[in-house]
């Protein structure tokens, strides 16, 4: 009788912030799995953009062409896509993994972004709703009284410690996210156990496939930073579900932990001058309204020279000039506003501009347009590799007329939203993940330079240990 496979996704969570986790202890079974029980932590490449929507279609699918950031504007339908609160990816989930087979065939895949598993579980505004899936999942966790008071003590103690890391963080004058302070407290207090519940449930029903995706991290590195005591505590948590899952799992499914991306510590767009991109722009921009997603809206309320849309991911911004079919090249874009990419690449805060020139990438900078970016590139990663990925990223037709990246420099990320660690752009440790798993799997992650090369990779394994006897 062959085994069964259990991927748990650790969203946000670096190589290197893995390894340092474990060395300091936050992490005790894992540092045991790695130590004791033949596992290894696999970096790999996720690609750009460095975000949750990419990497896990790519993942699950082993498909995310067109999934250009976290949110991005669908000049076709007129139409923000965007995940979490509000979702609105489904109305346009028609247009993607056309012919793919998932992962997750014939399992349950577990508060994911994507419908993609046969009994598809809780999703945390991530996907549609599955009503009768969540009712699976949510009543029997409210009435087991087990379950029940560890969740109320855990949680107890969990909004006491976040509130409390607020409230110092403040006093001293650091850095604090609020709005994701809030939802730090809502993925550690209800949605991390939730998804546990679920995972342990579709272990007991012995699924042959189970893909649970945990977020708790991830929220926490975006209020305080990716290496706060915080966000260190909040793996505590984590490692705590991955032990109580392999020991569930026993010798009946091989378990496997990734993560998606990495995180990195930021500075805001706005710090220097307390203007937002989309306000610049509304300037330079005489009669055409700007609007960001997230962020504000500016210039007149009735424009008579066009709508301009930025969606934001961390430290990369999409620009759509919305009424204009189609997207731009760079010499319409030169023609149409003299001067405005040279302006815009120009600002201290901003790292390049990439436009499209028929099958050219056009890097711009502050010294102009680059005859050869890969000095550039250099500081970002291996010029070869992120230049590549940029390139597929510049290919995107829905990606924005102008991609915009924020400045990183020593560690550091411009981010255009309000987060004190960041990802979704290029540049450090966001773009370096992992995947833990033990050697006998014989997992070769040392080539993948994007999330969806790990998708033939797993489900050869979940073949071989269905066919295994």
């Amino acid at each position: 009788m062959g085994r069964g496979l259990i991927v748990i996704h650790v969203d946000g969570l670096s190589h290197a912030n893995l390894q340092r986790a474990v060395a300091a202890g936050q992490m005790p079974f894992v540092g045991r799995l790695l130590a004791d029980a033949g596992y290894e932590a696999l970096p790999y490449r996720c690609g750009v953009p460095s975000t949750t929507p990419f990497a896990q279609a790519g993942i699950l699918y082993g498909d995310n062409d067109e999934i250009p950031s976290y949110r991005w504007w669908d000049k076709e339908r007129d139409l923000l896509v965007a995940f979490g609160s509000g979702a609105t990816f489904h109305k346009v989930a028609g247009k993607y993994f056309q012919g793919r087979e998932p992962l997750t065939r014939g399992g349950c895949c577990i508060a994911a972004l994507y419908a993609a598993g046969d009994q598809d579980r809780f999703g945390p505004a991530y996907e549609e709703r599955h009503t009768d899936a969540n009712r699976k999942v949510i009543l029997p966790f409210l009435t087991d009284p087990v379950t029940l008071y560890y969740w109320i003590r855990h949680g107890g103690r969990s909004v006491a410690m976040i509130t409390g890391a607020y409230v110092k963080a403040r006093l001293r004058g650091r850095r604090a996210a609020g709005n994701y302070v809030i939802a730090d407290l809502y993925h550690e207090v209800v949605v991390h156990h939730l998804t546990r519940f679920a995972l342990l449930q579709a272990i007991g029903e012995g699924l042959p496939v189970i893909y649970a995706c945990y977020y708790t991290f991830d929220e926490a590195a975006h209020a305080f930073g990716p290496e706060h005591p915080e966000s260190l505590r909040i793996l505590r948590h984590v490692d705590h579900t991955i032990r109580l899952a392999v020991r569930r799992a026993r010798d009946r499914y091989e378990v496997v932990v990734l993560s998606d991306h990495g995180q990195v510590e930021t500075e805001p767009f706005l710090r220097k001058d307390g203007r937002r991109l989309g306000e610049i722009l509304a300037g330079w921009l005489p009669g055409q309204q700007v609007q960001e997603f997230k962020g504000g809206r500016f210039g007149p309320e009735n424009p008579s020279a066009g709508r301009v849309v930025i969606t934001y991911s961390g430290g990369l911004g999409h620009v759509y000039f919305r009424d204009l079919p189609g997207r731009l090249q760079a010499p319409d874009i030169d023609s149409r506003y003299p001067g405005l990419v040279q302006r815009l690449a120009a600002l201290e805060r901003i790292g390049f501009v990439l436009l499209r020139d028929g099958d050219q990438d056009v890097y711009v900078t502050g010294e102009g347009r680059l005859a050869d970016p890969r000095q550039l590139l250099a500081g970002l990663d291996d010029p070869e590799v992120i230049g590549a990925q940029l390139h597929r990223l510049n290919s995107f037709q829905r990606s924005g007329d102008l991609v915009v990246f924020g400045r990183y420099r020593d560690g550091r990320q411009v981010n255009f939203e309000n987060q004190v660690g960041g990802h979704g752009s290029a540049g450090g440790e966001q773009l370096h993940p992992f995947l833990l798993a033990r050697r006998e799997c014989g997992l070769d992650t040392s080539a993948v330079a994007s999330a969806e090369e790990l998708h033939p990779l797993l489900t050869s394994l979940r073949d071989r240990l269905a066919a295994a006897s």
